[in-house]
């Protein structure tokens, strides 16, 4: 039985017919032998991978070294990584909201950052897999691992890419659930049992709050002091999955994957009844934006209603749910007559 079944099913015409139209039903269910965690750690094991790619080893891999959005998605089941890449810590010491659980004492640092991957330390890791997300169109288009980084990692160790690109949030969970129980995950223990519930409450939670806001328009942004830019919902898993929920969201134009950028003299371009806000570290905060003459003239900032937009990705149910409750919470306290 499958994850998530109903949403993925559901988010390509979801696209289509527009906010409202239709709503993606979760079925969120911890049953049936394929959720059953792998036993034998011996003998041939193989994944396909979202770019079609299938990696074979002679046996399930115990030494993983993975993206840390990736990481974090596994930990939850019970798969360890070894090594992490791409942002753990903040420039103060402070863990990255997108490590998750990762017990961040527990594992090698690969590096820190999107341009930070150490060959030698990944080496000393003895991989026998590393796992990344996948951003784009293009085999290549892979978090950290890009140019000839990538080959070079292939070399040691074979990757395996799950698409974070066009496909909405339960869409994904499912695929990194099937992956971590092909590593000899759980997807039967109590924490992801209570995950998929509370995912399944914050969902339904959500969509019953948008339902009792009609004409509430949202717009999902970054920014930084030269440009804003306008997210189009259907390239992130989290904003796609929130407009199968209901919630109508702006989509930038342009022909740019994931935003539309704007000059700071068009910030009005897109009214907007509530503005979600970028909040990793390296957007502008909402003090910087304030400063910002045309940002502080529109008639959402004036009328305060700002919220954070949890960017970084949370790909497992635990993960997800709380991320989903707090915008729940923003909705029904957010105003629908800022563009009336």
């Amino acid at each position: 039985m499958s994850v998530f079944q109903g949403a993925a099913g559901l988010s390509r015409r979801g696209f289509l017919i527009g906010a409202g139209g239709l709503a993606a039903t979760v079925v969120l269910t911890a049953c049936g032998s394929e959720d059953k965690p792998a036993n034998a750690a011996s003998g041939p094991w193989e994944f396909t991978d979202d770019r079609g790619q299938k990696v074979s080893r002679d046996a399930r891999p115990s030494r993983v070294v993975a993206y840390v959005s990736s990481a974090a998605a596994l930990w939850d089941y019970g798969v360890r990584p070894v090594g992490v890449f791409g942002p753990q810590k903040t420039a103060d010491g402070a863990k990255e909201l997108q490590a998750g659980n990762i017990d961040l004492n527990a594992v090698t640092s690969i590096g820190n950052a999107w341009d930070d991957f150490s060959m030698e330390k990944f080496a000393a890791t003895k991989p026998d897999l590393v796992v990344t997300g996948l951003t784009g169109a293009k085999p290549t288009d892979l978090w950290v691992l890009k140019d000839d980084l990538g080959p070079k990692v292939q070399q040691v160790a074979p990757i395996v890419a799950m698409s974070e690109y066009k496909v909405t949030l339960p869409k994904v969970i499912e695929r990194y659930e099937q992956l971590a129980v092909a590593l000899g995950g759980d997807a039967n223990s109590d924490v992801i049992k209570k995950g998929k519930e509370d995912f399944q409450k914050a969902s339904d939670d959500l969509k019953a709050a948008v339902k009792a806001k009609p004409g509430l328009k949202v717009l999902v942004v970054s920014s930084d002091k030269d440009n804003l830019y306008v997210c189009k919902p259907e390239f992130f898993a989290d904003l796609a999955y929130y407009r199968d929920l209901g919630l109508d969201i702006v989509n930038g134009g342009g022909t740019d994957d994931y935003f539309e950028t704007l000059s700071w003299e068009q910030a009005g371009k897109y009214p907007a009844d509530l503005i979600l806000t970028d909040s990793r570290t390296y957007a502008l905060s909402r003090q910087q934006l304030a400063a910002i003459p045309t940002w502080a003239q529109l008639p959402a900032v004036k009328a305060n209603q700002l919220a954070d937009w949890s960017t970084e990705p949370r790909f497992n149910p635990v993960l997800a749910a709380p991320v989903i409750r707090k915008l729940t919470e923003v909705v029904q306290g957010a105003r629908t007559d800022i563009t009336a």
